[in-house]
């Protein structure tokens, strides 16, 4: 299935080199991590998923990019995913008709019957006319969409502190003063121990977190050049200077193109008191804004089940979004 056509639209499948895709990806102004390569090359060691990489063209032109992940069980049964995208370049979203050309294409690569199962889980903004438009195309919604909160790193320093919430930045400014200790680290060398209080976290707080096998498949794939600007970085806030000194709160990004993710936070009782979590966004915000990131994704909010995090996030300034749901 090299390319697949609706009218002046294309997707041309799995052409080209992956460098070429990299350069691509990086002309993407929000990218989304379930879409970058060093994700699917994460998923596929994991989980057995193998990616589909399409070129959108409109007139011959390019103007978007979109991965599947594709498994295959028992020799006849096919698990396709499409999740976050697809993802436009240069900021520029097409119309609803390109738009609607394209997620026909989609369908066809993404059948759902007995034999067949997709899972799409658009980058679209929720709305009548984005989920009547994927009904058209022959999807079925059966979940909600995907919330997060994009803070936008082009902002300076003092645009950025201003558009905080004010208990926010009146709590920064409480751990800037704690004595607490900031450490960049870009290789995220102690993610196994991240993941551990992760994991902890997760059975306190009844949630599901992701796999430690996952997580650090994905940071080594993003450190082993995967794409232009990728990368990882994980931030602790230390209570001292000492060897011994205890973390107060930790955090995990991953870097894909010109884009980071938050994708695990952490704080101790005491980290909690103090505020170090905010102190921890608000320099790996400012770190990952020097090294030319533009957008940072927050990660999910839910205001139901996970109220204090969806403060917590929100509280920074950031944008507020919703997709437009989980179709198949």
């Amino acid at each position: 299935m090299p390319t697949s056509s609706e009218g002046a639209v294309t997707i041309l499948w799995n052409e080209g080199t992956v460098g070429e895709w990299a350069s691509l990806f990086a002309r993407v102004s929000r990218s989304t991590l379930p879409q970058c390569f060093a994700y699917a090359g994460a998923m596929g060691r994991t989980h057995g998923f193998v990616p589909r990489l399409g070129l959108i063209r409109r007139g011959g032109a390019p103007i978007g990019l979109v991965q599947i992940l594709e498994r295959r069980t028992l020799r006849l049964f096919h698990q396709r995913q499409m999740h976050r995208g697809p993802l436009w370049l240069d900021g520029a979203e097409p119309d609803l008709a390109t738009q609607e050309a394209v997620f026909r294409l989609l369908r066809r690569a993404c059948p759902d019957n007995p034999l067949n199962r997709a899972s799409l889980l658009p980058e679209l903004a929720a709305g009548p006319d984005a989920e009547a438009m994927l009904r058209r195309c022959g999807f079925r919604r059966f979940g909600p969409g995907y919330r997060t909160v994009w803070l936008d790193l082009s902002r300076g320093e003092d645009e950025l502190r201003a558009a905080m919430a004010r208990d926010w930045r009146q709590r920064l400014k409480g751990a800037e003063k704690a004595g607490l200790v900031i450490d960049l680290d870009w290789e995220a060398k102690n993610l196994p121990w991240l993941m551990k209080q992760e994991h902890e976290q997760a059975q306190t707080k009844q949630f599901r977190p992701m796999t430690g096998a996952l997580a650090v498949r994905i940071r080594n794939a993003l450190l082993k050049g995967g794409g232009k600007g990728d990368g990882v970085l994980m931030v602790a806030a230390l209570e001292g200077r000492s060897d011994n000194a205890a973390p107060a709160a930790s955090a995990l990004f991953y870097i894909h193109g010109g884009t980071a993710t938050y994708q695990i936070g952490w704080s101790s009782e005491s980290g909690r008191k103090s505020g170090a979590m905010r102190l921890v966004l608000w320099r790996a915000a400012l770190a990952l804004k020097g090294r030319g990131v533009g957008w940072l994704d927050l990660g999910g909010i839910n205001p139901d089940s996970a109220p204090g995090v969806t403060e917590f996030k929100l509280g920074t300034g950031g944008q507020a979004v919703e997709s437009v749901g989980l179709f198949r």
